[in-house]
């Protein structure tokens, strides 16, 4: 039996999956430890501009623990020195180094011998500074494995020291089959969503789900869609969130763009299979777990070179278009490739589909439970799952 917890600011909503299906291997003994109980009910969320309470349960499934009833993110817990100290963890896996709860939490769990990891999507950006890498070198010396959700997110733990002994990759997921669709349940969703938002059934959608934040750059695809609309009298653009820039978007979208606002988790897999591509063209995402989902309801993708999946899920692999950030006649000249040829959409649809297959709940579960118990054994690379039932029995 190992003994395994994981230290997370708050319920998050696409974590929450990875750690029901966690609870379920045998021989591994999982409490989750939360800093606050942010999330759990409705709360002001700043990137959205908005109340949000999500509509799905977050703590079924699965041991947890708080350590603050405060229901905001709260920059320290000291909760983390007794809550370590009487559950002795063996492994520790870390979400982030950014919050003083998780670097204190870092120390004591290795001053109590438990070993730990260490899991987030952070990439190497321009943002970050040499001073600062200083001491994640220091910090990233005293662990013990790292999580790596990607290409980037391994790039960037390489360049600032670690080896790969100490690397495991355990794919950043979504749970696919929330979000994947019956090829006869299709229509039926596409119809009704389309119905209740005034899109007309025989449109072509392109589709930009996420917060309206300057970061995501919403602008430039309103302004790429604005250059080829009149090119095609059936194209339509659907704008889904909400956020600080969502004032002046709306003052200057145009015909033939919807803005739906803030759609939760449950009525996502209707709003995909209503939209015939999605596109993301954001600066600098870490990720963007949102291509993950599209993806499984069978989604072709447009993304800047700005985000953090793009190397995995789409360059090279046939699901969908990358252009340089910022450069808005790239992007309108593949939103209009795309609008165009219903063959291609399908073609990249598909093989969407059939990609994220691999960046599933299931097979980020083998990889982070073949890394723990390597941890837990001192051992560097990765095992197969027959030699993971045997170390944690």
């Amino acid at each position: 039996m190992v003994k395994l917890g994981i230290l997370v600011s708050h319920p998050i909503q696409y974590l929450v999956p990875v750690y029901r299906a966690l609870a379920q291997v045998p021989g591994l003994d999982l409490t989750v430890v939360y800093h606050a109980r942010r999330g759990l009910d409705a709360y002001f969320d700043e990137g959205f501009k908005q109340t949000v309470k999500w509509d799905i349960p977050l703590l079924d499934g699965y041991k947890s623990d708080f350590l603050s009833s405060k229901d905001v993110q709260i920059r320290f817990a000291p909760g983390i020195l007794s809550e370590l100290w009487r559950r002795r963890f063996d492994v520790l896996i870390v979400h982030g180094y950014n919050q003083p709860t998780n670097v204190v939490g870092i120390m004591t769990a290795k001053a109590l011998g438990t070993r730990v990891m260490l899991r987030g999507d952070t990439r190497i950006q321009r943002r970050h500074g040499s001073a600062k890498n200083v001491l994640k070198r220091l910090l990233f010396k005293a662990l013990d494995g790292f999580l790596t959700v990607g290409t980037l997110n391994r790039e960037y733990y390489s360049a600032l020291g670690v080896g790969p002994d100490r690397l495991f990759h355990a794919p950043f997921c979504v749970a696919n089959a929330t979000f994947a669709i019956e090829p006869g349940d299709r229509e039926v969703r596409r119809r009704r969503w389309r119905e209740q938002f005034g899109v007309p059934q025989e449109s072509v959608v392109a589709l930009f789900a996420a917060k309206l934040s300057a970061y995501k750059r919403p602008g430039d695809l309103l302004e790429a869609f604005s250059r080829i609309r009149q090119l095609y009298p059936t194209a339509w653009l659907v704008v889904a969130g909400s956020g600080a820039e969502e004032e002046i978007l709306r003052a200057t979208a145009g015909d033939r763009v919807r803005f739906v606002g803030f759609q939760n988790q449950s009525v996502l897999p209707d709003l995909y299979a209503a939209s015939d591509c999605f596109i993301l063209p954001s600066d600098e995402e870490p990720w963007g777990l949102v291509i993950n989902e599209v993806m499984a309801a069978g989604l072709p993708v447009i993304v800047s070179d700005g985000v953090g999946a793009a190397p995995d899920l789409v360059d090279g692999k046939g699901t969908g278009l990358i252009y340089p950030c910022g450069n808005v006649s790239a992007l309108s000249e593949a939103l209009d490739r795309l609008i165009r040829d219903v063959r291609l959409r399908s073609e990249m649809g598909e093989r969407a589909r059939q990609l994220i297959r691999e960046w599933d709940v299931d097979v980020c579960v083998e990889r982070t439970v073949a890394a723990v118990c390597r941890v837990a054994e001192g051992r560097g690379g990765e095992i197969g799952s027959s030699e993971n039932a045997r170390l944690l029995n």
